[in-house]
């Protein structure tokens, strides 16, 4: 049985359809200098509620490096980024990392995966959900004295994870060490994890790196509901076209650390600047890409 928003407890209660429309992020003319090395150079795009919106492009393009200003890890040299939801309004240029996840409400994944293997799946799950269980506990009093309102944020706490272990399908791992699991299981573990603290932008960086065709197609599937149950906006690195073409609603394209291209997957696929950034030529897409567009464009009309 799938579980929806509404049976994860802590779930928003603004589905996709629901959700405010316009820019929620917006990245103006950021500029990223290492050295006197341009990794990004200029880029301006946004990002809009309840809509998934992809970063692509080669490697050595400037997506992660993006992705790190968005969220903390690089301060911009030049150039701002607005954040605008419920909520609040801020500016992530100005802010600490750790201020950006808390208080803006930005969750992110790694290209690398990033769970502590040795802890539980369920533990890894309540990690994400630190903030609200130290405040819950008066930043350990309330925990040592064994307070009713720090066992209520805990059960809470146990039941929100618990409820997104179920929407996986996760709930016979819930005890088992997360770095003895599979990889795709992994992927998915992370993405809970990021979702357990209620971002209102998630940030994923590659996720569908390492995975099968049926792995990704889940992963399809998981990212189409958390928009479209949490109206939550979703930014996208990834290189696997039949996962980016398929499920964005926008798309942006990086190339040499500059914005080359951006719009609808469908406009975006035909670009001949796109076309040359991957071949240098414009004599098509690359036979893998386009018999993912292709599958993509079939499965869309059946």
């Amino acid at each position: 049985m799938s579980v929806t928003a509404q049976d994860v407890p802590g779930g928003p209660g603004v589905t996709g359809a629901d959700a405010p429309q316009g820019p929620m992020l917006t990245v103006e003319h950021l500029s990223m200098y290492f050295d006197g090395i341009v990794a990004v150079d200029d880029v301006s795009f946004g990002a809009e509620r309840g809509r998934i919106t992809g970063i692509i492009g080669p490697n050595g393009a400037g997506k992660t490096t993006v992705f790190n200003c968005i969220t903390g890890f690089y301060r911009p040299s030049v150039g701002r980024i607005a954040l605008d939801h419920e909520g609040g309004s801020f500016l992530l240029e100005r802010m600490e990392g750790f201020r950006i996840a808390r208080d803006a409400g930005v969750g992110r994944t790694f290209q690398n995966i990033r769970l502590f293997p040795r802890m539980t799946v369920l533990e890894n799950l309540l990690v994400a959900q630190h903030t609200k269980l130290m405040r819950a506990s008066a930043f350990s009093i309330a925990g040592l004295l064994g307070l009713k309102r720090f066992r209520d944020a805990e059960d809470a706490a146990v039941e929100v994870a618990r409820g997104w272990l179920a929407r996986l399908g996760l709930i016979p791992l819930a005890d088992r060490e997360a770095g003895t699991l599979a990889h795709g299981i992994q992927r998915k573990i992370e993405i809970a994890r990021a979702m357990c603290s209620e971002p209102k932008l998630l940030c994923l960086d590659e996720p569908a790196a390492g995975l099968n065709p049926r792995e990704s197609e889940e992963l399809n599937r998981l990212l189409l509901g958390i928009r479209s149950d949490y109206g939550t906006g979703i930014l996208l690195i990834e290189h696997d076209m039949s996962v980016v073409m398929k499920i964005s609603d926008h798309v942006v394209v990086l190339d040499h650390g500059a914005k080359i291209a951006e719009g609808t997957p469908e406009a975006v696929r035909h670009d001949p600047a796109v076309i040359r950034a991957y071949l240098g030529e414009e004599e098509g897409l690359p036979e893998v890409v386009a018999g993912d567009i292709a599958a993509d464009t079939k499965g869309e009309g059946s």
